[in-house]
């Protein structure tokens, strides 16, 4: 609404920040905007663009000598522009420890507390991913039972990630395990899959091979490549 983006606009002029952040900030922060920013100047790393160290002087302008380091609002704020940061870059989560030593650099004095009230107020989640230990066997159910019994537990690392990136990969996790097990004879008889696997010949043939007997199959190369699934979906078309 206009409204609220001239009341942001004067919370941003007061705080020194550039007026033309205010439509980004309210629609990123929403009804009651301008109220959240004066309550919390670090909700402007919300934006795309804004540093930490603009966000701490933004601050500093709004809050005086309230605004310190070990400030709740800044960790968790920290927090949250690390893990987007991390994002962009391709990874959706990070370990703990990563984590914390990336918010000390950033002069979060104390990171564990930072992440802990992160945690705490639901602006990050805490995710466990069992390591694989060199040359042990791939778990079974009945392993997972010995383990309950015996008391002993798999080494896990601990990682840290954004709501709307985990249920991302949830729902893409749950969508490529369908892929994987559905039924390949679903998708024509196996004799007139290798018929169309001989015909193509080479790489292209192990590719119609590969796609007539799996759920989900990836598929890398270089230019020459692109010809390969080509010749599938000319088999998969002569095949109905």
């Amino acid at each position: 609404a206009p409204e609220t983006v001239q009341a942001v606009r004067q919370v941003l002029a007061a705080g020194g920040a550039p007026e033309s952040l205010a439509l980004p900030v309210a629609t990123a922060l929403g009804e009651g905007a301008a109220d959240r920013l004066r309550a919390d100047p670090w909700q402007l790393l919300h934006i795309a663009g804004v540093r930490p160290e603009q966000a701490d002087g933004f601050a500093r302008a709004l809050l005086g000598a309230e605004s310190r380091p070990d400030d709740e609002r800044r960790g968790r704020a920290f927090t949250v522009w690390l893990l987007e940061q991390a994002a962009l870059a391709g990874h959706t989560s990070l370990e703990a420890p990563a984590l914390t030593a990336a918010l000390a650099q950033r002069g979060v004095p104390d990171a564990d507390a930072a992440l802990q009230s992160a945690l705490a107020e639901g602006e990050a989640l805490v995710f466990q991913d069992a390591l694989e230990e060199p040359g042990a066997p791939a778990p079974t159910p009945e392993a997972d039972g010995d383990e309950e019994e015996t008391g002993e537990e798999r080494p896990v690392r601990v990682l840290v990630g954004l709501e709307r990136y985990a249920l991302a990969e949830e729902s893409l996790a749950d969508g490529l395990a369908r892929l994987i097990n559905s039924a390949p004879g679903e998708h024509g008889p196996a004799e007139g899959w290798e018929r169309a696997a001989a015909a193509a010949r080479g790489s292209a043939g192990e590719l119609i091979r590969a796609v007539s007997g799996h759920g989900l199959v990836l598929h890398t190369g270089s230019e020459a490549a692109r010809a390969e699934p080509a010749r599938l979906l000319a088999g998969a078309r002569a095949l109905g």
